[in-house]
């Protein structure tokens, strides 16, 4: 070893890397991201979801990305309007929440680090959730 070379604590280092990490990393991820509650309202042989675009917001996602996932799910046709999404069909809506929450589990929440910044990015036919915190991406099925 020559004398140039420096050592450093290891406790010191990571304090010092803590210390430049932005303080968004160590807020709890309940405590900033809560999901809205669906508003399910069944009329006739619809049911319409009215705070649809609210829900999409807060989990950083398409309302169309979203919508084709329910739809899938569902197995029913359905379309965005304005605020809302309209699902032919009658749904409960336990049935909507339910299948809200499976999709920010698995489209959403990073998987690493459980962090719900992420994007969904597709190359050629892959579709992957890239994490905007840790910065893992992970492969997830297609919608």
């Amino acid at each position: 070893m020559t004398s140039e070379q420096t050592y450093y604590d290891y406790d010191w280092l990571l304090e010092r890397a803590y210390s430049m990490l932005p303080k968004k990393a160590f807020e709890k991820r309940r405590e900033r991201f809560v999901i809205p509650k669906a508003d399910v309202i069944v009329s006739g042989k619809r049911t319409f979801i009215t705070n649809f675009k609210q829900i999409c917001e807060t989990i950083n996602r398409d309302p169309k990305v979203l919508l084709k996932f329910l739809l899938k799910e569902l197995g029913s046709p359905g379309e965005v309007a304005d605020q809302a999404a309209m699902i032919q069909g009658e749904f409960p809506s336990k049935t909507i929440i339910t299948l809200i929450n499976r999709f920010v589990k698995s489209y959403v929440i990073c998987p690493v680090c459980n962090s719900p910044d992420t994007m969904l990015v597709k190359e050629k036919k892959i579709m992957y959730l890239k994490c905007m915190a840790c910065g893992a991406t992970s492969p997830v099925r297609p919608i």
